[in-house]
């Protein structure tokens, strides 16, 4: 991993050549390889708290969609003008759902996911 403050790669991020990565921390700039996930394992725990953020994202697109809906959850969230309305659903339906067990996640694991199967989940 290289650390540098060259003027030419300030600003820069994102890969090169799917080899590459170019990243941004604070006043630097850190080049280094592509990370390598193939051997990971994930835990029981993981894959809930991954299928619980899957859902809670398609949640928050589906309220995202109609302006009507999106001002009748800043409301209801009490959200100021400032902060974003998706971050505060992402965190709302996380928070309500923290201890329902996610049900029928082998069911659901490779498809793709909507809103009609997140209201049966």
């Amino acid at each position: 991993m290289a650390r540098t403050k060259n003027p030419l790669f300030r600003q820069v991020s994102g890969s090169l050549g799917g080899q590459i990565v170019y990243k941004q921390y604070h006043d630097k700039t850190v080049i280094s390889a592509v990370p390598d996930f193939s051997k990971r394992k994930l835990s029981e725990k993981q894959k809930d708290w991954n299928m619980r953020m899957r859902i809670a994202t398609i949640y928050a697109k589906y309220i995202c969609e109609s302006e009507e809906r999106k001002v009748r959850a800043r409301i209801r969230l009490k959200l100021p003008p400032h902060k974003a309305v998706f971050q505060a659903l992402v965190k709302a339906h996380l928070d309500y759902h923290k201890n329902t067990p996610i049900k029928e996640r082998k069911d659901l694991k490779g498809t793709e996911l909507d809103f009609e199967t997140i209201i049966i989940v």
